[in-house]
């Protein structure tokens, strides 16, 4: 599981911090070369934003401490390099501050404040000493700090907040395309036989006849009914019948092609579409399928199967839906009155 600290979104983050990082090394180093001072305390700078490039780039997961170690170190050599009569240099060291609200890390802020309150405190004792400092501007820094750590503790919050909440919609929404998902999938699937239902049918094949107007081809209708189902669940029960229909369903779905559709038309009655193919390849199909089931016992009914008879029609251009159908339906009563276990095409 990706931990949230290494996510995009957080590792953008970084790259943002670092494009800070590279700006302000920019512009304090733009105004320390106008000075024609380049000191050690530079060098370190910029060794330390070029230590976190490499880190950001091979060790992405140790970015984001290094980078809060890194606004600590950052900020104590920017101070140094400032004149130690300017007590407003002790404002930056508010810049870890800020880079932990980025973060959004509790933990991160205190560790923060704790090393910036440290840091100015011993600030503040020097130059009351050597500068003798108005502990007014000293109280007014600490108030500073302490507000800065304050809000930094609300913005957390208020961030953590609305993080949970987004990620509470996107949970809620990704639930409910889930639940159309299988709500969608419930309202055209037959829940017995994992087959197509019979609305799904009709729409999928009022389709077909409307595409064939303008882009004909080949295309077949057969109707597969199981012989005596009656007696198989009189004799055997209905929990057996199940178990009949979805191996029937199972030996259709084995042996029709990507192009085919199969679906429970009610009962013990399945309908196959074939595209694509001509009368006789569609043929051997539906005798494949019709022998595979005859040829398949049922453990369940001693060892015994069952058979369907099927009838089939070629579609020939111009047929409205309900002709193809009829016609085939037709064609599944004659199987049936000349004996049963075969496929008549008319």
């Amino acid at each position: 599981m990706l931990n949230p600290s290494h996510t995009p979104r957080q590792l953008n983050w970084n790259r943002v911090l670092l494009n800070a990082f590279w700006i302000g090394l920019l512009v304090h180093t733009s105004s320390r070369m106008f000075n024609s001072l380049i000191l050690l305390p530079d060098l370190i700078i910029l060794g330390v934003v070029i230590l976190l490039e490499c880190i950001h780039k091979w060790r992405p997961k140790l970015c984001e401490v290094s980078i809060m170690v890194g606004s600590y170190v950052i900020s104590l050599f920017i101070t140094i390099l400032i004149p130690s009569n300017i007590q407003a240099s002790l404002l930056i060291m508010l810049f870890p501050l800020l880079v932990s609200m980025i973060y959004l890390k509790n933990s991160y802020l205190i560790a923060s404040t704790a090393f910036s309150l440290f840091y100015m405190i011993v600030q503040l004792s020097l130059l009351s000493v050597h500068n003798h400092i108005v502990w007014s501007e000293s109280i007014l820094i600490s108030i500073i700090f302490a507000a800065t750590a304050l809000t930094g503790f609300a913005v957390i919050r208020r961030g953590q907040d609305l993080i949970r909440s987004l990620e509470n919609s996107e949970k809620s929404e990704q639930d409910l395309r889930i639940q159309n998902i299988i709500m969608d999938r419930l309202s055209k699937i037959d829940a017995l036989t994992d087959l197509y239902n019979h609305k799904t049918f009709h729409e999928y094949f009022s389709w077909l006849i409307d595409h064939q107007q303008s882009n004909p081809f080949p295309m077949q209708l057969a109707i597969l009914d199981i012989d005596n189902f009656k007696k198989v669940n009189d004799t055997y029960g209905h929990g057996v019948g199940d178990i009949a229909l979805r191996q029937v369903a199972a030996t259709v779905l084995e042996h029709i092609g990507a192009d085919d559709f199969a679906a429970r038309y009610g009962g013990e009655e399945f309908v196959i579409i074939l595209t694509a193919k001509p009368l006789e390849a569609s043929y051997e199909i539906i005798e494949r399928v019709r022998k595979g089931i005859a040829n398949l016992p049922i453990p369940e009914m001693e060892g015994k199967s069952v058979t369907v008879s099927i009838g089939m029609h070629d579609f020939q251009g111009a047929e409205s839906k309900n002709h193809v159908f009829q016609k085939a339906d037709d064609a599944l009563y004659e199987a049936k009155k000349t004996g049963k276990n075969k496929t008549v095409i008319l």
